[in-house]
């Protein structure tokens, strides 16, 4: 299931020379938080994690100027630090720090924050592949 439009859709997405910042807005109504947990939603570290691989394929279509879809390979840490909650923080900041393309362009490593503020609420490291 693509979370994009149906968990989270996008606010607005900064870049600067060293990273880009995507900004994000939960939708509370979503079915997931029906499931995890219905009088206390909570978005699941998969989706956290699922989130800022998609952002990373919207950031990579931008660059590539074509479709780019990510797998998975290697999750290098995964770290949840604070509990994100749509009632208790409905924006968060995606703070992609590297995202390095290998040099035939089949494998990507990147590495973000998530921020409600400057809450730090998780940090992820992963390694995919272009499929």
């Amino acid at each position: 299931m693509q979370l994009k439009n149906n968990l989270y859709k996008i606010i607005s997405n900064e870049e600067d020379s060293s990273m880009v910042n995507y900004t994000i807005e939960l939708n509370p109504s979503c079915v997931i938080y029906q499931a995890h947990f219905p009088k206390e939603p909570i978005t699941p570290g998969v989706c956290i994690v699922q989130i800022g691989k998609e952002l990373i394929e919207e950031l990579l279509t931008e660059k590539m100027s074509v479709s780019c879809k990510l797998e998975i390979v290697k999750v290098k840490n995964v770290k949840f630090l604070s509990v994100i909650s749509p009632r208790d923080t409905l924006h968060i900041m995606y703070q992609m720090k590297k995202v390095e393309l290998s040099d035939d362009n089949k494998m990507v490593e990147a590495q973000w924050v998530v921020l409600s503020d400057e809450k730090v609420m998780a940090k992820t490291s992963l390694v995919m592949k272009v499929v």
